[in-house]
């Protein structure tokens, strides 16, 4: 029930306490109104808008609002939930926002206006329209000079003008003016006027890749899990499975004898009993000990393991066992409950560990579940919530005429899935096109398919701590992977040490959590900044790339042949900043492309040197052939790639030659006219010459490979010299020999 208010012939916002947050119909299938928040209450969880199986807990916390803004708040926000985004909005183009916007902006848009509400707390305001253009400058200043990233400032700010974008339709005193950084008189905030391009922008050019040091690792130890150990892990699982399944929920006729023939079996062949070794047991055994300053306690039997390997009742196993144990007084209780799988995977050339205990058995599971998760988000380029979707059958395989083998995955996705009128669409939509994928992320897919029973490849149910909630989905929530992310590193590690592997040691990452937004990012910055384009295992990402360009094709949205673009221009951009820098303070360049390396570093100082690019201007760098510039030091060299001269392109002086884009340095000729040299790359000759030496010296080298390397240090020893006799500078004054 609503209390209507006309003004102008405009319905306003003033819900009663007991209506509904969000109408029932927008709710996920299955959703009660019993589940849906009242206006009154004092949270509100919106996840039920969500129909995404990934869908985490999106919940408003109200009590921590002023009471005296309380109650304008809460009708602002209903209205925002419930109304279509005014006009005003839809028709400023700066404001990238739709009729319709997803669950998950509404809330972080009402988060905002709980961060202003909170900050106006200790200032005499009794409501909404109180608040001045003053203040809102003030609250702006003050955010802005606090350690807060700029995209989140800007993202505050614009909820601030879509409150006030909503004025016509709310109480009077609910109305805020218009903000300063919206009104053109003033001419807005430098925060929000130097920030909206960025915030515009935003997609994976903000996220941080995952460092080199971390990302190979973590991938080594996702393959080996998913190549070596699944065998065992899903063994293990499906004998734990048989014991469950196994274990009657009532009590058997023959039970007790069963159980103390069992005993007598173990006591004749020295058995310990099967015990039950959670970490929760250990705590507890270990606070006795500290307690009363005497042994632990023996371990409990594992009733569970008993029960389902006889085919008895666990209430049987607890009624009984220990009047049991007393007739076998030489019987004791085992550390843990082993199953009987043999262990064939190796590390090193030896088992990866002894027999899998029953309760061990879930953990191993989660960590093969994320192994899969790991390289499905990493080697897959497919976006997070889309990964986190995808479901049994994904993954077809195509054998070509041609000899070839193509695999595809088919999910689905939801960033830009609108309607006809650009409304977001919350149950979203298969893909039109597939992804096509390397073998790895295929075999993940089949291990996955192995290891789940329902329909989703990353189930929540999967776990020990699971709890049903019906506004939930079924699968994995993001947060949910990155605290299985930090779990696998852990269990990775522990096994490296284990068995002396400490190079394959997973640090912890400098950005910080490892997000699967960020595998996206990282497999693009490895592309284009490791030359052959080479990860951990001998996997090539030249496979990678012509995957991902072939998965998609026809697509027109932000995509990761855009990302791709976006690393080249990020990396190309890198490479002539530093270069101009090094310029400026006189290092010299030598080889036939020196002139052209000298006016590219000259004209990125000139048009790009210290300002943040926009994404025009990323396009630009990557068009200009003046400023096709790549370094490669493993070469000590530096690329001015001209495609109808480069010997490195098959399509030189051909009508095609531009389809090659950028250098092969696998293909690299010393004669080609695009290489220029500088004295960082001569610096890093010198190094290898000096490395060269001393392996020559040492005497222990044999005759063939000693000639060799006396014929490399001579050609890089020629290298240098050549560099000091014609390299030029670059200084204010102009070119120098």
């Amino acid at each position: 029930m609503t209390h209507p208010l006309v003004q102008n012939d405009v319905m306003l916002v003033n819900p009663a306490p007991d209506t509904l947050v969000f109408a029932l119909d927008r709710a996920r299938p299955g959703t009660t109104a019993a589940e849906v928040p009242r206006l009154g209450d004092p949270t509100w969880n919106l996840a039920a808008l969500s129909h995404r199986e990934s869908t985490t807990n999106l919940s408003i916390v109200w009590d921590k609002e002023p009471t005296p803004l309380l109650p304008g708040l809460k009708r602002a926000a209903w209205a925002l939930l419930n109304l279509p985004t005014p006009q005003s909005l839809l028709t400023e183009s700066r404001a990238a926002t739709r009729e319709r916007p997803a669950v998950a902006t509404l809330r972080s848009v009402i988060r905002s206006w709980g961060y202003l509400a909170r900050w106006l707390g200790t200032r005499p305001i009794g409501a909404l329209a109180e608040i001045t253009p003053e203040l809102m400058e003030e609250y702006a200043t003050e955010r802005g000079s606090q350690d807060i990233d700029r995209r989140v400032l800007i993202h505050e700010l614009f909820s601030i003008t879509r409150l006030w974008a909503f004025a016509p339709f709310l109480l009077p005193q609910d109305r805020i003016p218009l903000p300063p950084w919206e009104n053109p008189e003033v001419g807005g905030t430098g925060a929000y006027a130097d920030g909206i391009r960025q915030w515009q922008r935003g997609g994976e050019n903000a996220t941080a890749p995952i460092h080199p040091s971390v990302m190979s690792p973590l991938l080594v130890w996702a393959l080996r899990t998913l190549t070596d150990l699944a065998p065992d892990i899903l063994a293990a699982r499906a004998q734990m499975r048989r014991i469950l399944n196994n274990t009657p929920k009532s009590a058997q006729p023959g039970g007790r004898d069963k159980l103390r023939a069992y005993l007598r079996h173990l006591d004749q062949t020295g058995q310990p009993v099967p015990g039950f070794n959670s970490l929760r047991i250990q705590t507890i055994r270990q606070a006795h000990q500290r307690r009363t300053n005497s042994a632990p306690p023996p371990l409990p039997v594992h009733n569970q393991y008993v029960a389902g390997l006889l085919g008895v009742s666990v209430g049987q196993v607890n009624g009984s066992v220990g009047s049991s144990l007393l007739a076998f007084p030489g019987l004791t209780t085992g550390d843990g409950a082993p199953l009987s799988t043999e262990i064939s995977g190796c590390i090193n050339g030896r088992p990866w560990r002894g027999a899998i205990d029953f309760e061990e058995v879930q953990d191993l599971s989660e960590h093969l579940m994320t192994a899969g998760l790991i390289v499905i988000a990493y080697l897959s380029g497919i976006r997070p919530q889309e990964v986190l979707q995808l479901e049994r059958g994904c993954c077809t395989t195509e054998h070509r005429t041609d000899g070839t083998v193509r695999h595809c995955i088919i999910g689905r996705h939801f960033k830009t899935v609108t309607d006809n009128r650009g409304n977001h669409i919350p149950q979203g939509a298969v893909r039109d096109f597939p992804w096509t994928v390397i073998a790895p992320v295929q075999q993940a897919v089949t291990v996955l398919e192995d290891l789940t029973d329902g329909q989703l490849l990353f189930p929540r149910s999967l776990s020990k701590c699971y709890k049903p909630r019906t506004y939930l989905g079924s699968a994995f929530t993001p947060a949910l992977a990155v605290a299985r992310i930090r779990r696998f590193a852990a269990w990775a590690n522990e096994l490296a040490r284990q068995h002396g592997r400490d190079h394959e040691l997973i640090p912890d990452d400098p950005e910080g959590a490892i997000t699967l937004r960020r595998f996206r990012r990282t497999i693009a910055w490895f592309i284009v900044r490791r030359p052959s384009g080479r990860i951990a295992l001998g996997i090539q990402y030249g496979h990678v790339t012509a995957s991902l360009a072939d998965g998609y094709g026809g697509r027109s949205t932000m995509d990761m042949l855009q990302i791709l673009d976006l690393e080249q221009a990020l990396a190309t951009a890198e490479i002539l900043a530093a270069a101009a820098e090094r310029l400026t303070v006189g290092e010299g360049v030598s080889g036939p492309a020196v002139g052209r390396y000298l006016a590219a570093a000259n004209e990125f100082q000139n048009t790009y040197a210290g300002g943040f690019l926009t994404k025009r201007q990323h396009k630009a760098l990557i068009t200009n052939p003046r400023l096709q510039v790549f370094d490669h030091p493993e070469s000590f060299l530096t690329c001015n790639y001209d495609p109808h001269t480069a010997l490195c392109n098959p399509a030189r002086g051909k009508a095609d030659a531009t389809d090659q884009r950028t250098p092969s340095h696998s293909r690299c000729q010393s004669a080609c006219p695009n290489i220029s040299r500088t004295d960082a790359h001569m610096d890093l000759a010198a190094a290898e010459v000096e490395r060269i030496t001393a392996e020559i010296g040492d005497g222990l080298v044999p005759h063939p490979i000693r000639r060799r390397l006396e014929q490399r240090r001579q050609s890089l020893s020629a290298l240098i010299a050549g560099h000091r006799t014609s390299r030029v500078t670059n200084t204010p004054e102009g070119i120098h020999a």
